[in-house]
């Protein structure tokens, strides 16, 4: 069974940053910033990596030539990387625009992480491993036709009414039923030859 002393330290909380400063640092520079971190209790401290220079240095687009320090910490009190920043840069006398600091977990830091196992070029993959996996009869071949032309006949397998019902701009066969033409002479609204024939010789009598 764990003591209270051991359960204590296996539940300490601390607050992990990474501390880049771009551009050369002067002789003792490393030790002074772990001396200003002591007030938020340095928990570790560590010096990961000088780049070689570059063009435009990773976080710092702006610079140009110029190599950057990173550098490793882990402390005991809350702060946030804004704060932490401008406090190493009044403290070690380093223009902000040199110094960023960032949680281990910032997105920019993710891609910066160098990739482990074998590098194998997409393109060159004839297998194509990392495409999804489709099923071909979902798509084509004896299967996927049959349920097509069933989708279809089942469409086409509606009520007999809604399949002759009336077109449009139109009469269906329905509609003419019991319809005749008028007889020849019948009334009309504009009249007809006959009926006015008729009446112009009643007329003349």
């Amino acid at each position: 069974m764990k003591s209270f002393k051991e359960f204590l330290v296996e539940s300490k909380k601390t607050y992990d940053f990474k501390v880049k400063v771009c551009g050369d640092m002067d002789t003792g520079a490393d030790k002074m910033m772990q001396t200003a971190l002591e007030k938020y209790k340095v928990e570790s401290f560590k010096k990961l990596s000088k780049s070689v220079v570059q063009e435009h240095p990773l976080d710092f687009p702006e610079k140009k030539n110029e190599a950057v320090t990173v550098f490793e910490v882990s402390l005991a009190y809350p702060t946030n990387t804004e704060g932490l920043r401008d406090y190493l840069s009044n403290y070690l006398g380093i223009n902000h625009t040199n110094l960023k600091v960032k949680n281990p977990g910032d997105p920019t830091e993710e891609y910066q992480e160098p990739k482990t196992g074998e590098y194998e070029t997409r393109l060159t993959d004839a297998e194509y491993k990392d495409a999804p996996k489709i099923k071909g009869e979902d798509h084509y071949g004896d299967a996927y036709n049959m349920s097509m032309l069933k989708a279809l006949m089942d469409e086409d397998a509606g009520p007999k009414e809604d399949r002759l019902a009336k077109p449009v701009g139109g009469e269906s066969k329905e509609d003419m039923k019991g319809m005749q033409a008028d007889p020849e002479g019948g009334s009309s609204p504009l009249g007809n030859k006959q009926s006015h024939t008729n009446s112009k010789k009643r007329g003349e009598l």
